[in-house]
């Protein structure tokens, strides 16, 4: 999992070679300005790096593919940084100008007539890393392009994996449409070795939206795979990791007390609640230990439906066993109370988290439809502005919390008849995508509002510490008057001579 925090020497590392790959393209006549527009960020950098380094230590000569070249930043940052790496980097090479004109690109200052790849090859030159460096020229897994059809890009993804495969890692950072992501991360999955982990740029923050989408619906198809990712309060690190391998995670408690803090103890009252004003009454029973307190605020009403409420160990089974163990908790009751973390998010998710998707699907499989009651409920709680909120949104932990209903019971009947609508498919992956996407929202204007907040405190601050000088000054005049005025009264004029009265 990528951690929260990233080892210092990473850090230091992967920024040196970062400035180094920097430098080397102002040498060439691309300033800073002109190719940091599209290439990686520092933090992203180190994660990326820090994630690459853990997973290769262990091969001589590891072969890493990249999905999308550009000029080559991050190419020649993994060249410098991970000893004895060979990157083959696949891009469409248009000229410059036509992936500025493309992207919008304000800063324009260079030899736009050069294709990426051309830069990146005197870059790495330059560098002393052009014989562990292989460009390719094409698209990875589709001919579509951020030129769009003015400009396709034939596909040589099967036959590069082919010719270079199996892969022992990859970095995609291609097309951003959710696709053309969903595309690559498929051909990418099946171009690696059985250990291989595939890295992608920009699976949250602002350019997350269509990337996660996209690796949702892989996902969905791919339970064997695990994502993890940054937390999305940390706004500027967009490195997400997708594995074969299991992804420890925190325990319950710990990742209920570090997503909702010191409001943890709310979250029982406000379920219940939800469940009250929303539904029939129900008989609950706690299949987790992490339930209990909702149960317990839920009371029990004796003869109503049975319902099972499963908050927390949903995502701690593991996917052999998840299905089984589902239709085991839905074989002697009408309803289920599901709490389930999507995947990926650092102290929130565990490693069998999966899609709300995914989750729909297997509940349809078992004849129950899946409402969206509790988190819907729970909004107008979790405002974005305000100094205290009920539940924070700054953590996807608990996110796709689902009321599951068996077909055709009266109680089925019940909630269909109270307005609500059972979640398909296309609806579960249009909502779990715009909630992930509010989080990292949310955190950007508590972020953007304690800047706001800050600046205010330093004005103030500024504002005080002038009006000290200006009471200091004035002070000091008012001391100076005084003695000014003691010595008028006390001098005497005699011709051009002056002199103080005696006191006596």
């Amino acid at each position: 999992m990528l951690a929260e925090s990233v080892d210092a020497q990473v850090t230091i590392d992967a920024t040196r070679a970062l400035n180094r790959v920097l430098e080397a393209f102002s040498a060439l006549g691309y300033p800073q300005e002109v190719v940091a527009q599209w290439s990686i960020p520092a933090a992203d950098a180190a994660d990326l790096i820090a994630g690459l380094r853990k997973d290769l230590k262990e091969i001589e000569s590891p072969r890493i593919l990249e999905v999308g070249t550009f000029v080559g930043t991050s190419a020649l940052v993994m060249l410098l940084t991970i000893p004895n790496a060979v990157v083959h980097s696949v891009d469409p090479n248009f000229p410059l100008e036509v992936e500025f004109d493309a992207m919008h690109c304000a800063h324009r200052d260079a030899d736009l007539k050069r294709t990426t790849q051309e830069v990146a090859a005197l870059a790495a030159e330059h560098l002393g890393v052009r014989d562990r460096l292989h460009l390719h020229e094409g698209g990875f897994s589709t001919d579509a392009t951020f030129a769009g059809t003015a400009r396709n890009a034939t596909a040589i993804g099967e036959k590069l994996a082919q010719q270079y495969g199996p892969f022992d890692a990859a970095f995609v950072d291609g097309l951003h449409f959710e696709q053309t992501v969903f595309s690559d991360a498929r051909l990418a999955a099946r171009s690696m070795t059985a250990q291989g982990s595939l890295y992608f740029h920009d699976v949250i923050g602002y350019w997350g939206s269509t990337v996660r989408r996209a690796l949702s619906r892989f996902l969905e198809l791919n339970p064997s795979f695990t994502l993890s990712h940054p937390p999305y309060r940390e706004l500027y690190r967009s490195v997400g990791r997708i594995s074969r391998r299991s992804v420890p995670a925190d325990t319950t408690d710990a990742r209920m007390t570090h997503c909702f803090g010191t409001h943890g103890s709310r979250f029982a009252e406000y379920v219940a609640r939800a469940m009250a004003t929303q539904l029939p009454a129900l008989t609950a029973e706690s299949l987790d230990a992490f339930s209990r307190s909702t149960v317990d605020a839920m009371g029990h009403t004796l003869g109503a439906p049975s319902c099972g409420v499963l908050l927390a160990g949903i995502d701690e089974w593991g996917d052999d066993d998840a299905s089984e163990r589902l239709r085991d908790a839905c074989t002697s009751r009408d309803a289920l109370l599901l709490g389930a973390t999507p995947p990926g998010e650092a102290h929130a998710a565990s490693a069998w988290s999966v899609p709300l998707a995914r989750r729909v699907a297997q509940l349809n499989a078992l004849d129950f439809d899946a409402f969206d009651l509790v988190t819907s409920f729970l909004e107008p709680f979790s405002y974005a502005l305000g100094d205290v909120c009920v539940l924070p949104r700054a953590s996807s932990f608990l996110l796709n919390t689902v009321f599951a209903v068996r077909r055709s019971t009266a109680l089925h009947e019940a909630v269909l008849a109270r307005g609500h609508l059972p979640l398909d498919l296309a609806t579960a992956r249009a909502l779990e995508s715009a909630r992930l996407q509010q989080i990292h929202d949310h955190s950007a204007l508590r972020r953007s509002q304690g800047e706001t907040e800050f600046a205010r405190g330093e004005t103030i601050r500024e504002i005080a510490q002038h009006k000290l000088v200006c009471e200091l000054h004035a002070s000091q005049l008012a001391h100076v008057s005084a003695r000014l005025q003691w010595y008028l009264d006390w001098r005497i004029h005699i011709g051009r001579h002056r002199f103080l009265k005696s006191k006596t």
